[in-house]
């Protein structure tokens, strides 16, 4: 089995149609090289978009279809800017009804994976910071003893646009995080049954961190217009192999529209180098024992 995660992609409708254009070659161009790799399923970990817009996610949604690929949405904060999560729930989770009328988070297993997504995102706040909700934990606290209790599948991956604090990278700074970390930590911790993975996104830079004591691994995939990568995971008997793909950007046309793209996101979106995004080595592949 394989899956993909795409980190924040950040689609956003513009008024000029040099950039419109761009933009729409890019992603489409990008979403063609990710089916391409005939994933099982492809996850996108938040701020697909940058505002949240039904013209912002059926515009995506187009570029999707004429690439040939699904894409099962988590919410982010930008994604949750401008209407309530009721209106945004036809975008999100592949289609897949949410645990919640009021919050977009589901769990389902796939092969010898089981996926629990998230919704750490506040809804049309200002403060872009993760929470998670009680009612939410609760049921993850449900999910996590499901899967303690039963025999298959093998593994556990849990999805969430926002880091748990002080884990990956910029985790530790305000707004950088979920909020209420210690909560979800707490929850986490009652893994008893092999390893554990949380994916996020939210801070745009490739970062891997663990195991922890628990035996949880963090995978923070970086935002491909600032990182050029993307996230691939193979599952086998032994486990499962993390490890970054780069986008290619050879062909001139797609490269410039690369940059045309990046750059329309502004000064602050660009505020570090690709380095320093894109990560060391250690930040690039990742080999997670299968639970036993």
């Amino acid at each position: 089995m394989r899956f993909i995660i795409l980190g924040d992609l950040h689609y956003a409708a513009s008024a000029d149609p040099v950039v419109a254009a761009s933009r729409d070659h890019f992603f489409e161009g990008l979403f063609r090289q990710v089916a391409a790799q005939r994933a099982d399923l492809v996850f996108a970990i938040g701020d697909t978009t940058q505002r949240g817009t039904v013209e912002e996610l059926s515009a995506q949604t187009a570029l999707l279809q004429r690439a040939g690929l699904d894409l099962i949405r988590l919410t982010g904060n930008h994604d949750s800017d401008s209407l309530a999560k009721a209106e945004l729930a036809s975008f999100f989770l592949g289609g897949r009804d949410s645990a919640s009328p009021d919050e977009l988070y589901t769990s389902f297993d796939a092969g010898p994976v089981r996926f629990v997504l998230l919704d750490t995102a506040r809804s049309r706040s200002t403060n872009w910071s993760g929470f998670v909700s009680d009612e939410q934990l609760a049921w993850l606290d449900n999910q996590i003893a499901r899967y303690n209790q039963a025999g298959a599948p093998r593994h556990i991956v849990v999805m969430g646009h926002h880091p748990i604090m002080n884990t990956t990278r910029r985790s530790d700074e305000r707004w950088f995080n979920i909020e209420n970390s210690p909560a979800v930590e707490a929850v986490l911790t009652r893994l008893t049954r092999g390893a554990g993975i949380y994916a996020c996104g939210h801070n745009h830079i490739n970062s891997l961190a663990g195991p922890d004591a628990q035996g949880w691994y963090y995978i923070q995939v970086g935002a491909p217009l600032v990182c050029r990568s993307y996230g691939l995971f193979m599952v086998d008997e032994a486990g499962i192999r993390f490890e970054k793909v780069d986008i290619d950007l050879t062909d001139p046309r797609f490269r410039a529209d690369y940059d045309v793209t990046r750059l329309s996101q502004g000064a602050d979106f660009n505020e570090f180098p690709f380095e320093h995004m894109y990560g060391a080595e250690s930040d690039h592949r990742l080999r997670i024992p299968a639970t036993l």
